[in-house]
C-alpha cells in the first residue's frame, strides 16, 4: 500500500520544497539579526606582545664622502663621449663693441599744408635748410637729414612727429600757408614818408616766393589727389559695364 500523494513528489516539486525552505530560514535569521540577538558579541583584542629586540637597534648613519677632484682627471682628459676621446675646444663668445646710434637731427622744418581727404592724409612739409617741399604719408619718415623723424599723426591744423630718443614734436600749421597773398601797402600820402617796416615787407623776394613755393605744392597736392580719384571712378564704371555685359 503507497502512501497518499507519494505518486505526485516529483524532482521539480521536492526542489520547490528545498529552495522554500532555505528562503525560509534566510528570513528567519534575519529577522533575528534585526531586532538585535547576538550584537553583544565582540571579538576578543589580541594581547600585545613583545617588541622584538632587534628592530629596535638604532639605524646606522653611513657618510659618503666624495673622492677628490683630482681622481677624476682621466675622464675629464679622455672624454668617453667623445669619438676621439679628446676634449673639446671652448669657444668663447666674440666680444660685439657697442653701436653708437646717434640720435636723429632736430626737426628744422615748417609744417606748409595738410591734405585731408577719406582716402588721403598728406602733410606738406618744407625743410628749413634746403627750403624743399616733400609730400609725407601719415605714418611714412622724412626724407634726407631729417630721415629719424617719422610723422606718427596728422590733424586738420598741426602734425605730430615721433623723433624715437629724442621724444615728439608738434608742428602747426603755418598760417602764412592759408592767407592770401597781402595787397601791396596804399601809396603813402604826398609830403609823408613810407613806413620802413611796409617798404621791407614789399622788397621781400624771398618771402613771397616761399609763399608762393608753398601754395603751388598745395594746388599740384590738391590736383594729384582729384586726378587720382577720376582715375579710380574711371575704372569702377568700366568694371561695371563690363560685368553688366557679362550678365
Amino acid at each position: 500500500m503507497k502512501p497518499v500523494g507519494a505518486e505526485g513528489m516529483t524532482p521539480a516539486r521536492l526542489a520547490t520544497y528545498v529552495l522554500g525552505g532555505i528562503c525560509g530560514l534566510m528570513l528567519l535569521l534575519a529577522t533575528i539579526q534585526s531586532i538585535g540577538l547576538g550584537s553583544g558579541y565582540e571579538l576578543e583584542a589580541p594581547e600585545p606582545s613583545a617588541p622584538d629586540p632587534e628592530l629596535q637597534q638604532p639605524l646606522l648613519v653611513v657618510q659618503n664622502q666624495l673622492p677628490p677632484f683630482t681622481q677624476y682627471n682621466e675622464i675629464e682628459q679622455r672624454p668617453l663621449f667623445n669619438a676621439d676621446r679628446r676634449p673639446a675646444q671652448i669657444e668663447q663668445a666674440a666680444v660685439v663693441a657697442p653701436v653708437d646710434v646717434q640720435p636723429p637731427a632736430p626737426l628744422t622744418a615748417t609744417l606748409a599744408g595738410i591734405v585731408l581727404t577719406p582716402a588721403t592724409r598728406v602733410a606738406l612739409v618744407r625743410n628749413d635748410s634746403t627750403q624743399e617741399v616733400f609730400r609725407i604719408h601719415e605714418g611714412m619718415p622724412l626724407p634726407g637729414e631729417l630721415g629719424g623723424w617719422r610723422l606718427k599723426e596728422l590733424q586738420a591744423r598741426n602734425a605730430v612727429f615721433d623723433g624715437g630718443a629724442q621724444g615728439e614734436t608738434e608742428l602747426k600749421l603755418d598760417p602764412a600757408a592759408d592767407a592770401p597773398p597781402a595787397p601791396p601797402p596804399p601809396p603813402p600820402p604826398p609830403g609823408q614818408q613810407a613806413d620802413p617796416a611796409q617798404q621791407a615787407a614789399a622788397n621781400d623776394p624771398a618771402a613771397a616766393q616761399q609763399q608762393a613755393s608753398d601754395a603751388a605744392a598745395r594746388e599740384a597736392e590738391v590736383r594729384r589727389i582729384i586726378e587720382e580719384r577720376r582715375r579710380q571712378m574711371r575704372e569702377e564704371a568700366e568694371r561695371m559695364n563690363a560685368q553688366k555685359k557679362q550678365n
